[in-house]
């Protein structure tokens, strides 16, 4: 088995197919050579039987040919072999013939009959029954001998004499001869040309997995814009390399989202470091007052908390990627949880002066969930909506149970500014900020929505968007309903 798959695929193919048209032409050849020796006995015999058949009626009938004389006919067909093989209609077969009775005395014979035909015992018992009988018998020459006994019957019985018309083989050996030694020629040869086709074919057939492995082999982390030739037909390679280059899209699209987000890491941390860095060494350029002093930790603290909250979002963004957060489910009633999280947002959206709308249409309680983490993704999407809407709007915060496939979904609705169409693709990718609302003035690092969608899928849940500019957007969060809820 190790032998085997060390043979190359293409060898693997040229040889399976060679095996299975040897195989073939092996059964054609042999089909062929029965077919031929079966039509050439049948033959035989057929003109063996009907010479036969016409001795019988010339000499023991009343019937005549052309109206001669039924003995000068006969002793014609005896003494005259062309005569027979031109009745019989064969110019192959040479027919002889002789007839004979039980005893052995032979009434008369062709002039080609160079010895006594066999009467064996097996042709006697047929001939008491009426029968005819075909047998096969060698020559002291070697030459195989076909021969017919045919019993002279009258009314219904036995008169004792024989009929016998026997030929020679010798021509059918050799026509049979002849067809072996054309098959040992001719399908050699042909098997040879199916092999070198068949090998020809299976080259050209992985062409385009050659293809395929010269392209994959340049592909690398720098150059996965480069995509697979796709063969033009519609085959099991075509579906392979659409795979194949679907993969490579995936996964540049996954490096460009690393490589911006190893970016926005910096950037976000660049900026408090700077701060930091630039306070220390203005307070330690020269002695100050101690107020100086104080003021310049302030600011310390200020940005290493940014930092630090920046960093403990990654963390547990990480985390519940990973599915290596420590969950707790708890039952809990919509009502108490809705009313916790409304008052722990209620400060924000008084900041920026939006109204919050809930609309609570899931009356069962209590359900399950981890309620820290389910109402940390929710803040995350409740303050984003309040951050883009505009001041004196609203935002509704509709809480419903899905008919279809029984999930409770979350549904926030804002009337702000929108997101543009080609950044909803991106809107969940950590530190990805739309242009309209990139600046820090906002408030957030562009970690929230990511870390939203994280937790929903904590829970085995979805999150979907829909916006349009200048008219709003609505998050969409469905959790699955786990056991425990009614």
């Amino acid at each position: 088995m190790i032998f085997y798959e060390r043979i190359p695929v293409r060898l693997r193919l040229a040889v399976g197919h060679a095996i299975w048209m040897a195989l073939l032409f092996i059964g054609m050849g042999i089909s062929v050579f029965k077919l031929v020796e079966t039509n050439l006995n049948d033959s035989v015999n057929a003109t063996l039987i009907s010479s036969a058949r016409a001795i019988r009626k010339a000499r023991f009938t009343g019937d005549s040919f052309q109206h001669a004389d039924k003995n000068t006919v006969l002793q014609e067909m005896l003494k005259n072999p062309a005569y027979l093989e031109q009745l019989s209609g064969n110019r192959v077969v040479r027919p002889i013939a002789q007839i004979i009775n039980i005893s052995g005395r032979v009434h008369s014979k062709t002039d080609n009959v160079s010895a006594t035909l066999p009467v064996t015992p097996k042709a006697l018992s047929r001939a008491e029954n009426g029968l005819s009988t075909i047998e096969t018998f060698t020559l002291k020459d070697n030459a195989p001998l076909r021969q017919v006994t045919m019993p002279v019957m009258q009314v219904g019985h036995f008169t004792g004499d024989l009929i016998q018309v026997g030929a020679s083989l010798r021509h059918t050996e050799d026509t049979l001869a002849g067809l072996i030694l054309i098959l040992w020629v001719v399908l050699p040869f042909v098997l040879l040309v199916s092999i070198l086709f068949g090998y020809a074919l299976t080259t050209s057939a992985l062409k385009p997995v050659k293809d395929i492995s010269k392209t994959a082999e340049k592909i690398s982390v720098d150059q996965l814009h480069l995509r697979l030739p796709v063969p033009l037909a519609s085959d099991e390679l075509r579906d392979l390399s659409i795979g194949f280059n679907k993969l490579l899209a995936r996964l540049e699209d996954s490096v460009h989202r690393l490589r911006r987000f190893t970016a926005d890491v910096s950037h976000e941390l660049r900026t408090p470091l700077a701060v930091i860095r630039g306070e220390a060494e203005l307070a330690l350029r020269k002695p100050r007052p101690a107020e100086s002093y104080c003021i310049s930790l302030q600011t310390v603290e200020k940005e290493a908390c940014h930092m630090t909250s920046i960093v403990e979002d990654l963390l547990l963004l990480a985390r519940a990627e990973s599915n290596s957060v420590a969950v707790t489910w708890e039952s809990i009633g919509m009502d108490i949880f809705l009313a916790e999280l409304v008052r722990s947002i209620h400060p924000i959206f008084q900041q920026h002066q939006v109204t919050l709308e809930v609309v609570e249409t899931f009356h069962e309680a209590p359900f399950t969930c981890a309620p820290g983490y389910l109402a940390l993704a929710l803040k995350n999407i409740l303050i984003n909506a309040a951050k883009h809407s505009e001041p004196d709007s609203k935002v509704v915060f509709r809480v419903y149970k899905e008919l279809g496939d029984g999930m409770i979904a979350f549904s926030v609705q804002d009337y702000g500014e929108g997101i543009p169409e080609k950044d909803l693709g991106y809107i969940f990718d950590s530190f990805f900020r739309s242009d309209t609302a990139r600046n820090r003035f906002s408030g957030g690092v562009g970690i929230g929505l990511s870390l939203a969608k994280a937790l929903v899928k904590l829970h085995g849940g979805v999150i979907s968007v829909q916006s349009k500019l200048n008219v709003g957007t609505v998050f969409t969060a469905k959790i699955k309903m786990r056991e425990g809820m009614v």
